[in-house]
């Protein structure tokens, strides 16, 4: 772990665009993903299996196109990205809203992401080692996301969402804001559908937009799976009944290409029965 202050010249120069850059900062990983070419991927912690295709899905393309994916390791999307980013062969950064060695001292469900994120990527804090969260805290970890990458994407953020606040500071920054529509209704997608009605970020429809955007072009290996469940999977889980009524194909012939699925590591069934796309 280092400890790098605005002064010196390992520090991220983005962060300079802050009226107050986190001084110290903190990093456990390898400090040149810091500087890289970057987008942040924030949202939902109760997100659905919709947000969750798409935050892993963007953050591959990311990924592919050797984009660096910040995010703030929480529950729900942030781990989604983080995850994206490192199946697709990329680099991800983890902005904690604590203390680094708190962290590693308490997290349990995200523990397998750790040395994954550290191995190419790296954690964040501008808090010291030992510090532990306070609700401020997460706020201002916001901030620095915002502040450390080149533009923002916000997935499945509910009215009030702390998503909200690193895109309220990323066009504060001049930071390009970008905002996943969601299903009309969504109490998920409430702050989302809000944020590009109201003009404060654009409607992203799809990946290649977001690199297009960036100046950068998609690379044609991350297309979007041609294979019909996956397709009827993509706005969200659904049964086994569900699915057989909307592909047309019998009991037999569902199960079989679930099971390909499924061994293909493509498709995962949730507690309560129904099928996801991964």
């Amino acid at each position: 772990m280092i400890r790098v202050e605005p002064s010196d010249p390992d520090y991220p120069s983005r962060l300079r665009d802050l009226t107050h850059p986190p001084d110290p900062l903190w990093i456990d990983g390898d400090e040149t993903a810091l500087v890289a070419r970057s987008v942040a991927i924030v949202g939902t912690r109760r997100m659905t299996g919709y947000g969750e295709r798409v935050a892993r899905e963007i953050a591959g393309w990311c990924a592919a196109a050797k984009v660096v994916v910040v995010s703030g390791f929480a529950q729900g999307i942030d781990s989604a990205a983080h995850r994206g980013a490192l199946d697709g062969g990329g680099r991800t950064i983890a902005v904690l809203g604590e203390g680094i060695t708190l962290f590693l001292a308490t997290v349990r469900g995200r523990r397998p992401l750790v040395p994954r994120i550290r191995a190419g990527g790296a954690l964040v804090s501008q808090y010291p080692p030992s510090f532990c969260a306070q609700p401020w805290a997460f706020a201002k970890r916001n901030t620095t996301i915002a502040a450390l990458a080149e533009a923002v994407v916000v997935i499945e953020a509910g009215e009030g969402s702390g998503a909200l606040i690193t895109a309220g500071e990323a066009r504060r920054l001049g930071r390009p804001v970008f905002a996943v529509p969601g299903p009309l209704g969504s109490v998920a997608s409430a702050g989302t559908n809000a944020l590009i009605a109201s003009g404060e970020a654009r409607a992203l429809v799809s990946a290649a937009a977001l690199l297009h955007g960036l100046g950068l072009r998609g690379p044609a290996a991350v297309a979007s799976p041609a294979d019909p469940i996956l397709d009827a999977l993509s706005g969200g889980d659904l049964d086994a009944d569900a699915l057989r009524r909307r592909l047309g194909v019998t009991e037999v012939e569902l199960a079989d290409q679930l099971m390909r699925l499924t061994l293909a590591a493509q498709v995962t069934q949730t507690l309560d029965g129904r099928y996801r796309r991964r």
